[in-house]
């Protein structure tokens, strides 16, 4: 079936899985306090916020967690009293799920225990990190669209460094140019049945992925970048702690 607008039911995803090794600390990244909640819950409620209000139709709002961490998830999320809110508005207006999934060894595995655990009949999935907690409006309902329109979407940023490819031994092997370069961001969305049928495949082939565009661009086809956001960061340093206070 061609994707339409009208037609564009939608799967969230947001991976919360991970170790947070590079962040130091004992609070994971996800759930540090940010926003009169947390990290991830404000990811999730910038998501639900969008999708309520444009009138797209949610059947699974999946959150992925660590093995033997859900307290600790379910806490980030119940920290924020509106979030609990638009989660009753979505169940009561669309009957759709809102659940946790445990994560796997790998982003790649954790995501494929999300596709598999959706309920509904979506459209289209959108796959976030749980660690982006700046996303924009703006951004989801343009990835959406495009997805709509060419299958699989995701937000980039053109670098501002001049780009080289170095070899094993740290030389110089190839100038890249610039302008034909982006660093991805998320949301990562795409058709939910060609997804998971090429995660189902990229299972079994040996290699391992570092995101999803990558699986599809291999199983699928090309994936249409769109303008991202430089404000839609990955928290994923000590240092930036600092812009969870400023924000």
């Amino acid at each position: 079936m061609t994707l339409t607008k009208m037609n564009s039911n939608i799967a969230i995803i947001i991976t919360a899985a991970g170790s947070s090794t590079r962040m130091g600390g004992s609070i994971k990244k996800e759930y540090l306090p940010y926003n009169n909640g947390t990290v991830l819950s404000n990811c999730a409620k910038t998501f639900l916020k969008t999708c309520l209000n444009n009138n797209y139709e949610i059947t699974d709002f999946i959150i992925t967690y660590p093995k033997n961490h859900i307290q600790a998830c379910y806490d980030a999320i119940k920290a924020d009293k509106n979030l609990h809110e638009l989660i009753c508005e979505f169940k009561s207006k669309y009957k759709g799920e809102f659940h946790f999934v445990p994560g796997a060894e790998t982003r790649q595995m954790s995501v494929f225990n999300a596709l598999k655990a959706v309920k509904g009949n979506p459209h289209i999935v959108l796959i976030h990190d749980g660690a982006r907690p700046f996303i924009s409006k703006k951004t989801i309902t343009e990835t959406i669209e495009n997805v709509v329109k060419y299958g699989a979407a995701v937000p980039g940023i053109t670098p501002t460094d001049t780009q080289k490819e170095v070899d094993e031994k740290g030389f110089i092997v190839r100038h890249l140019q610039r302008s034909l370069l982006t660093a991805v961001q998320t949301p990562q969305g795409f058709d939910f049945k060609k997804l998971l049928q090429a995660h189902e495949r990229g299972r079994l082939d040996g290699k391992e992925y570092t995101d999803d565009t990558e699986i599809w661009g291999k199983y699928v086809g090309p994936v249409k970048v769109i303008e991202g956001d430089v404000k839609n960061i990955k928290i994923t340093y000590p240092g930036d702690l600092e812009k969870l206070q400023t924000k």
